[in-house]
């Protein structure tokens, strides 16, 4: 996608802007295929984690580092539909990064999203926010320097990057009105004084909260097992829309993280609002893992899903999705984590030992499991408004 129309089809656009987590190899291979047939932008958001730079040894998905993963990208990409962008690149975001102290986690920061930046990505999210007993740096001096690292390094390269701002330490309550004001306006000073654009986006704080396999969120102070609808329209359409408008008066748009596992009509309402994107990533890797889970059952594949679920589960990487009062079984905890084991050595013996009873069947493990994906991206698509588009003015 070439530079500014991100920014141009946010600015036009009469609904958010999807963004997605490429959980795997087969989402990012769905995404872009289906972003192309509606010829409209479904923007890919890397965490560090997911895709890394080679120099701190790529990222878990699909073994990609930053450029294998872009490049990928970019020669399937057609049309240029898919910008790339980058999630949450600030210190300690990176894979062992958790006791450095602040100057090392900055500076790995900054390398990180210099290769970023050499591999083309068309926006960067700067989240400095990571607890961390090490720094004593605030973080908004964080974020001021990331910023003008960003621009100073795009303008080497003649190119123009986009920039997100915002944490996403979620608590599943809505962003504090005079909080965002005070942000947006010691940005715009920063930005005025340096000759850089504004960001595109904010992170705020929508009152979502994803844990385990569900949007929980807080209504009315109290943890509910599931997004309250009636709690949440309520809330947004007064809270929100407010902070929507604060935003959208010092020249940027709303982001809401945190957008798995909602309703169709709570997708719905944040395009009613005017909130400018909407990340989803984990109920994409969970739904992934569903679907291969349901494809060995139906052929009879046991020894195949046993050896799986057992992997899922041993990588431990469904602790941090847990609640406090969690009472998720082993099997939920195993699809809870599936994705993050998709490139484990382990998990390829037992994928291509299903892709063989598969192909008895005429059937292709990968194209099936991308073809359901698309189904759930026609889902987000259609309550997010991509079929019902209405230019708005700017």
């Amino acid at each position: 996608m070439s530079e500014h129309i991100l920014r141009q089809y946010v600015k036009k656009s009469d609904h958010p802007v999807l963004c997605l987590g490429p959980m795997s190899r087969n989402c990012v291979d769905a995404v872009v295929s289906y972003a192309n047939h509606l010829r409209k932008p479904l923007p890919l958001v890397a965490s560090r984690r997911q895709i890394e730079c080679a120099e701190f040894n790529g990222g878990y998905v699909n073994g990609w580092d930053t450029r294998s993963f872009a490049q990928y990208v970019r020669e399937r990409d057609k049309g240029g539909f898919v910008p790339i962008c980058r999630d949450h690149a600030g210190p300690w975001q990176g894979s062992q990064e958790a006791h450095l102290p602040c100057a090392e986690a900055i500076a790995r920061a900054k390398q990180s999203i210099a290769e970023d930046i050499h591999a083309g990505f068309d926006l960067i999210h700067l989240d400095p926010s990571a607890e961390q007993e090490s720094t004593t740096s605030p973080v908004v001096d964080i974020l001021f320097d990331l910023y003008s690292f960003v621009f100073e390094t795009a303008r080497k390269l003649g190119r123009t990057v986009e920039i997100e701002i915002g944490a996403e330490q979620q608590s599943g309550m809505i962003s504090d009105t005079h909080e965002l004001v005070s942000l947006l306006k010691a940005v715009t000073r920063h930005c005025e004084k340096n000759g850089f654009q504004k960001p595109l986006f904010c992170v705020v704080q929508t009152g979502t909260l994803v844990r385990e396999m569900r949007n929980v969120g807080f209504t009315e102070g109290r943890r509910n097992e599931t997004y309250d609808q009636k709690y949440a329209v309520e809330s947004m359409e007064k809270n929100v829309r407010h902070l929507v408008d604060l935003a959208y008066i010092n020249g940027v748009f709303v982001k809401e993280h945190n957008g798995d596992y909602l309703s169709d009509g709570s997708m719905m309402l944040r395009r009613a609002l005017g909130v400018g994107g909407v990340n989803i990533a984990p109920e994409l890797g969970v739904f992934e893992t569903k679907i291969l889970v349901h494809l060995c059952v139906e052929l009879g594949l046991q020894a195949e899903l046993d050896a799986m679920l057992q992997l899922f589960y041993e990588s431990k990487k469904w602790v941090k999705w847990l609640r406090t009062d969690s009472q998720a079984s082993d099997f939920d905890k195993a699809i809870m984590a599936g994705h993050y084991s998709f490139s484990s050595p382990a998990f390829i013996e037992t994928k291509e030992r299903i892709q063989r009873a598969a192909a008895r069947q005429q059937l292709d493990v990968d194209t099936y499991l991308k073809t359901a994906l698309t189904t759930l991206l026609q889902r987000f698509a259609w309550n997010l408004g991509y079929y019902k588009e209405v230019s708005r003015a700017v």
